[in-house]
């Protein structure tokens, strides 16, 4: 038979009340000794007390459930090592404080407005958001809390966002290219994150730091088919590098050009971005932008828990500010000064 709060109360000696103070935080005007705490929670420990989270929301009318969006969510299932990354940071805030994760598809695909507004999750973290104007007007006066993580400062007005550096990483990238005296460069971006609030921002840096270097630099939303890849070099041959949107579309430039019989780094030098344990198993190993992934999930969504308990307590919620992270660049096997000759 479960052990109920009053029967660990009884075999303390306390009150339901200071149970529930040391055990559940909750009771404002309860004031326990240490050693009556220290007490309280070896009588539940030997009596194997088990906390109804369920019930406990259901009275605090709070569902203890974080709703994290992915923009596109099939992606978890290409064996990415980013998502782990994420998934690991957003854990390691939620589960020390008893709160449930639920990843939500169905998000990204219409239905974000009402998701937020019925209550079902007591905050949301967005990752890489892409959004029109008319949600972004609904999430500034949600009354849920919400937070976007790889949102550039600026996505959503009042929101608080949390996301690398791009214009210093792709300053980093450009520089290290100009370096080994790269004079022709694009980056790569693939359809699905080019629209993306992060995708815009990464192509903005970029082409901001190429100007600011004084080298050429151009766009290419491609569509990951090797032939169009191949016609897209045909038509600007003095391209040597590329630098990516992410360590998975640069994975897939890597093998496009094996199939091309493109020898990187000495036809091509690549650069990817996120440099995760996926940059160690490419041949050539990746060179590729360090973010702080994991960092960047956990502290967002410590944020959003301060929301919540904020928003609980009827306390109104400040407007919330943009946090950038720097990033590193981490150089292994695939850039390299360009060859005279591709084709």
């Amino acid at each position: 038979m479960k052990t109920t709060m009053r029967q660990v109360a009884e075999a303390a000696g306390v009150s339901a009340m200071a149970v529930s103070y040391v055990l559940h935080g909750t009771g404002k005007n309860v004031r326990v000794s240490k050693e009556t705490a220290e007490k309280i929670r070896r009588v539940a420990a030997e009596l194997r007390y088990q906390p109804n989270n369920v019930a406990r929301s259901l009275r605090n009318r709070q569902t203890h459930m974080i709703g994290v969006v992915f923009q596109h969510f099939s992606r978890l299932s290409d064996a990415n090592p980013y998502y782990p990354q994420l998934l690991n940071g957003v854990m390691s805030a939620l589960f020390p404080q008893k709160y449930t994760l639920a990843l939500c598809p169905e998000l990204a695909m219409g239905t974000a407005e009402e998701a937020i507004f019925d209550g079902r999750f007591d905050g949301i973290l967005w990752a890489r958001p892409d959004f029109n104007e008319a949600s972004i007007e609904k999430f500034r006066h949600a009354s849920t809390p919400l937070v976007l993580m790889h949102a550039p400062p600026g996505t959503a007005e009042g929101v608080p966002t949390f996301c690398a550096d791009n214009e210093g990483a792709l300053r980093l990238v450009t520089r290290h290219l100009r370096d080994l005296k790269h004079e022709n460069i694009c980056f790569v971006v693939d359809e699905l994150s080019e629209p993306t609030a992060e995708g815009k921002a990464r192509i903005s840096a970029f082409l901001s730091a190429v100007e600011e270097e004084g080298i050429w630099g151009e766009v290419f939303v491609w569509d990951e088919n090797p032939r169009t890849f191949k016609e897209y070099l045909q038509a600007h041959p003095r391209i040597t590098a590329m630098a990516c949107f992410s360590d998975t579309i640069a994975g897939t430039v890597l093998q496009t050009c094996k199939v091309l019989d493109i020898q990187v780094p000495w036809d091509l030098s690549v650069i990817g971005f996120d440099s995760s344990s996926f940059c160690e198993r490419t041949h050539p190993r990746l060179t590729s932008v360090h973010q702080p992934v994991e960092l960047i999930a956990f502290e967002a969504v410590t944020h959003l828990l301060s929301m919540v308990r904020d928003r609980a307590n009827g306390i109104e919620l400040e407007p919330g500010v943009p946090t950038t992270y720097k990033c590193g660049l981490d150089l292994r096997d695939s850039t390299t000064t360009p060859s005279k000759k591709r084709f």
